[in-house]
């Protein structure tokens, strides 16, 4: 299978360019203020119209006003919701649209109930616990945790890189990874080197 790849906090033009060259799927433009990653919604609109069309826009966003998500999704209206926050169902399906539920996993997450929750979902992604960070603290997770208990396709999040994507690809129902601080430089400045390299890795794995 074609794993899916998606590089999050895309902060400006060149690096949109660069990762627009290479064999990925999607990017995430990051609307959440506090983020090291933050952009804000004119940027991304510009930013995504630099996009080639065959790939996905993800809107990141980490409980913020209803108001705020439709209008973002008004203005970039191809981009896919990514939920990063404490978002629950009913507020996940409000905008009409398929989303992404982001979730911070650790030791006490209950798989079944998120299997419940948000099958709604297009898909899931799993990354890092943090107390105070929603994503993009390149830590990584103990994959075990995952298991089989995902019913629905997801990604793997959190520190993934050429040392520990295989192990994610293996996961059952795991289609894919999502990087960020793992092929950067700095926060919002990618490693174009780094990111070749592990999406040449991916590419090149096969389960």
């Amino acid at each position: 299978m074609r794993h899916f790849i998606k590089v999050c906090g895309i902060t400006n033009s060149k690096d949109l360019e660069y990762v627009s060259s290479i064999n990925i799927d999607a990017v995430g433009f990051n609307l959440y203020e506090k983020s090291k990653r933050y952009i804000d919604l004119r940027e991304a609109k510009s930013l995504a119209s630099l996009l080639p069309q065959e790939h996905q826009v993800f809107l990141i966003f980490v409980n913020q006003s209803a108001d705020f998500v439709s209008m973002s999704l008004e203005k970039i209206p191809n981009a896919i919701p990514q939920f990063h926050g404490e978002e629950d169902q009913e507020y996940c399906e409000s905008f009409g649209k398929r989303y992404v539920k982001a979730i911070r996993i650790n030791a006490n997450t209950d798989l079944e109930k998120i299997n419940q929750n948000y099958k709604s979902a297009k898909m899931l992604i799993f990354d890092s616990f943090d107390e105070k960070e929603y994503g993009g603290t390149g830590q990584t997770f103990d994959l075990n945790l995952l298991e089989d208990g995902v019913k629905m396709p997801y990604l793997v999040a959190g520190g993934i890189d050429d040392s520990n994507f295989q192990k994610a690809l293996l996961l059952k129902n795991c289609i894919g990874i999502d990087v960020c601080s793992s092929v950067e430089e700095k926060p919002g400045i990618k490693d174009h080197s780094k990111l070749k390299n592990l999406v040449e890795k991916v590419r090149s794995f096969h389960v």
